[in-house]
């Protein structure tokens, strides 16, 4: 069976070094060149000076940073993964997706999630307590804005009638969405809504409760089990130079290629998956980066496929 990788180009200084402009479109090519089938970005607009929000202070718009890596691409899907559905206006972002898709040849991937910062939800002036409500709401709208013709819609938060909403994407009814989240709301959202299950990095034991729960809720809507891509972090240390802290456990993903496949397997058998977002961390520069995107598909991913 083949098993499918993306990975993340550094659109934000998550990865570990200053996102620029030159490296994501670096990151965006060589992730096209080694194989990867899928290159995406992060999105924050705002947010304060938290631990949890550092590494998210310098994050370029993903809007205009997936159209920029669909122009210096020409194979690999491009898409974010998350867009925090609740800040943006729904409309307007149906359309910027709709022409993504378009002029990327029908590239784009939606990853959506409702978000966690509410200092960020302050700041944009969107009611925190909302954010589950008007991201369902906003997906109906969505699929309702992509479809032919004119668009009516009537809802809580956004209703007309007789619209136009022009142009529509090429993926057709609409580009995958992949939908994120752990709780019992957001497996019910994709259940409803997505074409994937996209969960952070869970132990093994979590992953495998959760998709349980996840198929319950795809039985209720009445569609088939969606599968799962994972997010996965990968470090090399023969890479970055980082070493776990002597006497602690070595974490899951960071060690060498072999280590790392081995890592992967274990999910991959316990949890039925044949397909994975792989997050590269620790890196300090830009050609870190790229040499762990090349030493993965080349030591590691062949293993995980067993080709």
């Amino acid at each position: 069976m083949t098993v499918h990788f993306s990975t993340r180009c550094p659109n934000s200084d998550y990865l570990g070094f200053e996102a620029s402009p030159e490296a994501i479109v670096a990151a965006a090519k060589k992730a096209e060149e080694v194989g990867f089938d899928a290159v995406f970005v992060n999105d924050h607009i705002i947010v304060g000076a938290d631990v949890r929000s550092e590494p998210w202070t310098n994050v370029y718009d993903p809007l205009v940073a997936m159209s920029f890596v669909a122009a210096h691409t020409s194979r690999i899907g491009v898409g974010v993964s998350v867009l925090i559905m609740p800040y943006r206006n729904p409309i307007a972002t149906a359309k910027a997706l709709a022409t993504v898709d378009l002029m990327s040849g029908g590239r784009l991937t939606v990853g959506v999630g409702v978000g966690w910062n509410e200092a960020e939800f302050a700041a944009l002036g969107v009611p925190f307590r909302e954010r589950g409500a008007r991201t369902n709401e906003y997906l109906r709208l969505w699929q309702s804005c992509w479809a032919p013709g004119q668009v009516s819609f009537s809802g809580r938060f956004f209703s007309f009638a007789d619209m136009f909403v022009n142009p529509k994407p090429l993926q057709q009814p609409h580009p995958p969405i992949w939908i994120g989240g752990t709780s019992d709301g957001a497996l019910r959202r994709a259940a409803r809504f997505a074409a994937v299950w996209q969960p952070t990095p869970l132990p093994i034991a979590q992953l495998v409760e959760r998709q349980a729960a996840l198929r319950k809720a795809c039985e209720v809507a009445g569609r088939e089990p969606i599968p799962t891509r994972m997010s996965f972090r990968v470090e090399f240390s023969t890479i970055t130079g980082n070493a776990p802290p002597v006497g602690t456990q070595r974490p899951t993903g960071h060690g060498t290629p072999a280590e790392v496949a081995a890592d992967l397997l274990r999910y991959r058998e316990a949890a039925d998956l044949d397909a994975f977002q792989i997050n590269f961390h620790g890196n300090r520069n830009l050609d870190q980066l790229l040499q762990s995107m090349q030493c993965f598909m080349r030591d590691v991913a062949p293993v995980v496929s067993g080709d």
